[in-house]
């Protein structure tokens, strides 16, 4: 039997009542024995123990998920380098609960140092005592926001603290959340008010104001002035890497890293497809239209109806009225099938085949204009056969300002998110300039998030923070007002896009296929005619 001194049990006692807890580490390489471990067999309720003897890395986060408590033994001289292979053992979990006990008689300066160090590392949860708890009954604890601060706790039998883990991401007191804003439009807007100010608008901005507002944080803008570039996905996950942004207003696919890179990102705020937008099809022109008036099947319909009667005509010398109003039938038929054509295609004119597949956008003069660092995150077999589909540039703001431009010239890839800017910018035309084609699609499904540090103890809220904008619609509504954010910072204007088609008098270079039928019709029938007089002189000299 275990006998725990007072202040121990009533650790013990606030360790047991935490429901949350699944698993306990202990972390001992310290070569003498802590308090901590008169606990172990008493306060873990039967939970799975993992004691860690040496100074050597664990990774944990392979077979420990959340709820882990863990327990550390360090030693006075080497605290620092011990603490380090702790939070090197912890990646990933480095919220988790933490008590840390220093062989060392209680020391506040010491205690600060520590938990100062823990707040560097985002072990935000973690609490300090010192060999002599059990006299001093001091356990030391910190504040992360707005700013560190020590806080320490007495384990006094009068003593009112009821928990030893309260949730510090709750209310961060004004605390600072250092963003990064990649200003892609319309994700994140960079303009000036009508009084000169700097604003950003968009619905990434959107976000991070309200994520700063609900838990009663202040944002930071570490890159307020960098007019005129959008950042790539490389810089803002290095920024985030680093540790020089918390969470920077971008939303990057995280589909476009390798798998390995899926924990810098924050849980997905979108789920969207990536696809190319292509212009849409053009008009055919007169010409064109005259030529496809009357299609092929039907010429050869009235080529087979004209054999048949050249075999049955003699047979029909009776009924010869029968046939003249027949031929009248079909010639009425004929020529209103053929004004009912023309005048359609005249009024409302058809356009060319729809481009369905790389394979036939190949066949047409249409290029699909895109980012050289996205191209190479495509499938490596679709882009080197339909290569020549492509064209590259290796600068953000050529795509944007042809794509926001609505330049027919080239085809766009865009995900579905960006597509409902233009789709709504295209609802103030007569007719649209672009559609998206889901046939040629490189990414069905690219889930969306914030890159963050891969500690950040701001991924655990923003995780809650996510599923209640989606739940809510917040998260759509934000995204539907793109259009009216890009007109307001003088982006983009309300304007028909595309006139309406106009009528306009024939010409002869509308009618060229047209004479062109007729000249190859009138050969056919002068050929025959030579063809007939050349067979009748034939007979006639040798006398048949």
């Amino acid at each position: 039997t275990v006998v725990i001194k007072m202040p121990l049990s009533k650790l013990v006692s606030l360790i047991s009542q935490d429901p949350d807890l699944t698993s306990i580490f202990y972390y001992a390489p310290a070569e003498d024995k802590c308090h901590l471990e008169e606990i172990l067999s008493t306060g873990t309720r039967n939970l799975p123990l993992l004691v860690w003897r040496s100074e050597s890395n664990l990774i944990l986060n392979r077979f420990v998920g959340g709820g882990l408590l863990v327990l550390a033994c360090l030693s006075e001289m080497h605290w620092q380098d011990q603490l380090s292979g702790l939070s090197r053992s912890l990646r990933y979990l480095r919220q988790s609960r933490i008590i840390i006990e220093i062989m060392e008689d209680n020391d506040e300066h010491l205690a600060k140092a520590v938990l100062q160090f823990c707040q560097k590392q985002y072990m935000i949860n973690a609490n300090v005592i010192f060999k002599d708890f059990v006299e001093t009954k001091t356990i030391f604890t910190f504040d992360s926001y707005p700013e560190f601060k020590l806080v320490t706790h007495s384990f006094e039998e009068d003593s009112q603290l009821s928990f030893l883990y309260p949730d510090k991401m709750l209310d961060l007191r004004g605390g600072v959340i250092r963003t990064l804003p990649d200003y892609s439009e319309p994700n994140t807007i960079l303009y000036h008010d009508h009084r000169g100010q700097r604003r950003i608008l968009g619905y990434v901005w959107n976000i991070i104001e309200e994520y700063a507002r609900m838990f009663n944080g202040s944002l930071e803008v570490i890159n307020k002035y960098a007019d005129g570039r959008t950042l790539n996905l490389i810089e803002v996950m290095d920024m985030a890497k680093r540790g020089l942004v918390d969470i920077p207003a971008s939303l990057q696919a995280m589909s476009m890293v390798f798998l390995k890179r899926y924990h810098e990102f924050s849980y997905p705020v979108d789920l969207a497809s990536w696809c190319t937008m292509l212009p849409v099809e053009r008009d055919l022109i007169v010409s064109e239209m005259l030529s496809r008036v009357y299609s092929v099947p039907g010429f050869l319909f009235l080529l087979i109806l004209w054999l048949v009667f050249e075999l049955v005509k003699g047979r029909w010398r009776r009924h010869r009225r029968l046939q003249t109003f027949g031929w009248l039938i079909l010639f009425t038929l004929v020529t209103a099938n053929y004004m009912g054509k023309l005048v359609t295609f005249l009024a409302v004119p058809p356009s060319v085949h729809p481009i369905a597949s790389l394979e036939s956008l190949i066949d047409t003069e249409v290029r699909i204009f895109t980012l050289q660092g996205e191209y190479y995150t495509i499938d490596f077999t679709q882009r080197t056969k339909y290569s020549g589909a492509f064209r590259l540039t290796s600068k953000a703001e050529d795509l944007i300002r042809k794509r926001n431009s609505l330049n027919t010239s080239f085809a766009y890839t865009a995900t579905t998110t960006k597509w409902r800017l233009y789709k709504e910018q295209q609802r103030r035309s007569s007719r649209p300039l672009f559609r998206y084609s889901k046939d040629i699609c490189f990414f069905e499904t690219v889930p969306v998030g914030f890159p963050i540090p891969e500690n950040s103890p701001h991924r655990k809220p923003l995780h809650r923070y996510i599923l209640q904008l989606w739940q809510s619609g917040l998260l759509d509504f934000w995204i539907s007002r793109g259009f009216s954010n890009m007109v307001k910072a003088g982006r983009m204007h309300i304007e028909d896009l595309r006139p309406s088609h106009q009528a306009h008098t024939l010409t002869f270079k509308d009618m060229r296929n047209v004479f062109l039928m007729y000249l190859v019709g009138l050969l056919i029938s002068v050929t025959l005619f030579v063809a007939e007089l050349i067979v009748s002189w034939v007979r006639f000299w040798l006398g048949y």
